[in-house]
């Protein structure tokens, strides 16, 4: 789980989609110009002979598809190494005259102290907003924008990064210009007072909606407290100097486990020397005072139902329960079994049950959490009527149950498998896409191979393993609910633990 991720200008991502891919158009064809026409009769012409009518299948079910095959991108295809810790992924298309340039640094960005919250949160976003290097803010701004291209810059919990898009023929001066400006970052005092302004107005604002409560509750309730959860206050965000910041600051981008995405209009051999020379000329002091290693996520593993009382017509519920932290082996199947409860929109149990023939949610999902940082949760939410959350509730907890004691039928279970693997194109839907997974993927520390087992790991899974899975990580008993709703209106479920709004910052 990534706490914070501030940028100027991230898949996730873990969930699988449904994707239908769609051909291009042929070109129009030009149309000859219409013969005059003639005041004589035209002699007669033999009539082709009639062609076979098509057959309209009875059912869409009777629609035959071809084969569906597709191979994966493989990383190595693409991989170059420019120095000693420092690697990348070279994606060239030259259909347009636009480069991305991603360039992640292993390196966290934590607090230390919950005094240093506010300030450590604004790092990323200053970094560029400040400008640097002999460059003012304003100065930095006119530049990019005179030129179209953008170059923004993030500091999150395991890694800091900046990103630069262009025209190709302005590539070689963006590159100099984000160096110049990101190895001496100024920290520009008024546009801090801008930044410092954005945080107080989002931190104000952090509750207004039932879905941002759900959020934090959802966090209060399953998290243990955890330096990566701390939120700072209004108070501590307008208290932040231009000395905090750059304190903080120091040694980001100093990083000697470096990993770029390039892609776009780009030649891999010339890129390769233009990426060997700019990486010889990043000189970043390392920071003087070691930075503290994020801690890991841990659960406070009590179930049970949780409410933030707020005067609404629909409830808004999600229910969680520690998964795995990838890789693992239970993950693939407990992907294709959450697919076949409530992740396979209207093919899902859920879906069926809750929206179709009850008609008592218009969204209703489960999902499996995918991350490689800290062991996930799997999830069942939906909103409904504040006067059906008990009866939703149990009509989901019946389906849950079901599935878990008689398993899939045959057609779920191969529904569900061919529906995640024909997912797996949406992954690489461009080069940039292409470029960027890979380089993520690496700092993960993901095999080469990963792409290729991915296939075979999902039509591997079997109904004993849907079964079991469903059993193990979406149990009732083993679950936290989480709602936002009106208390009054909840009596059919106490008991329960009632979280006052002021309560759910991690402090």
């Amino acid at each position: 789980m990534l706490k914070r991720s501030s940028s100027i200008g991230f898949v996730a991502a873990g969930c699988f989609a449904v994707i239908a891919a769609c051909s291009s158009a042929p070109a129009p064809q030009t149309a000859s110009p219409a013969p005059a026409v003639a005041d004589t009769a035209a002699p007669a012409v033999a009539e082709a002979p009639a062609s076979e009518p098509s057959v309209v299948p009875a059912s869409y079910k009777d629609i035959k598809y071809p084969e569906f095959k597709y191979v994966a991108p493989y990383p190595k295809d693409y991989r170059v190494e420019i120095a000693e810790g420092v690697s990348g992924y070279i994606v060239s298309d030259r259909a347009l005259p636009l480069v991305n340039l991603t360039v992640y640094f292993e390196e966290s960005n934590v607090a230390s102290n919950i005094k240093d919250e506010a300030a450590s949160e604004m790092v990323g976003t200053m970094l560029r907003r400040g400008a640097g290097g002999g460059i003012s803010a304003h100065a930095l701004d006119d530049s990019l924008e005179f030129v179209s291209a953008s170059l923004s810059t993030s500091a999150g919990t395991f890694l800091s990064a900046f990103d630069i898009d262009c025209l190709s023929k302005d590539f070689p001066a963006l590159l100099e210009l984000a160096k110049k400006v990101l190895t001496a970052p100024a920290f520009d005092k008024n546009q801090l007072e801008i930044v410092k302004a954005n945080f107080v107005t989002a931190h104000e604002r952090r509750y207004e909606t039932p879905a941002k409560i759900l959020s934090a509750l959802k966090s209060k309730v399953n998290y243990a407290p955890n330096p990566r959860m701390w939120d700072a206050t209004a108070d501590e965000y307008k208290k932040v100097s231009v000395a905090d910041v750059k304190r903080l600051a120091e040694g980001t981008y100093s990083s000697k486990r470096i990993v770029f995405a390039l892609s776009g209009d780009v030649d891999r051999d010339s890129a390769v020397t233009q990426m060997k020379e700019f990486f010889a000329g990043w000189k970043v002091d390392a920071p003087k005072v070691a930075r503290p290693k994020p801690e890991t996520i841990a659960f406070v593993r009590k179930p049970g139902v949780y409410v933030v009382d707020k005067d609404i017509s629909q409830a808004n519920i999600t229910m969680n329960q520690p998964f795995v932290k990838r890789p693992h082996p239970d993950y693939y199947p407990t992907a294709v079994a959450s697919f076949i409860l409530g992740g396979g929109s209207f093919t899902s149990r859920l879906v069926n049950r809750v929206r179709s023939d009850e008609g008592l949610a218009y969204s209703v999902y489960s999902s499996a959490g995918n991350d490689y940082r800290d062991s996930a949760m799997t999830t069942i939410a939906l909103q409904t009527k504040v006067e059906s959350v008990d009866f939703a509730l149990k009509l989901i907890f019946e389906e849950v149950e079901k599935l878990a004691k008689e398993g899939p039928t045959d057609e779920e279970l191969a529904q569900a498998k061919k529906a995640i693997v024909e997912s797996l194109p949406a992954l690489f839907d461009s080069p940039e896409s292409i470029a960027t997974i890979f380089a993520k993927d690496e700092l993960l520390g993901k095999s080469p191979e990963h792409y290729k087992n991915f296939v075979t790991e999902v039509n591997a899974v079997t109904k004993d393993q849907v079964k079991a899975m469903v059993a193990k990580y979406f149990d009732k008993n083993k679950m936290t609910i989480s709602i936002v709703a009106p208390v009054a209106k909840l009596e059919a479920l106490k008991p329960f633990t009632v979280i006052p709004l002021d309560s759910l910052d991690f402090r």
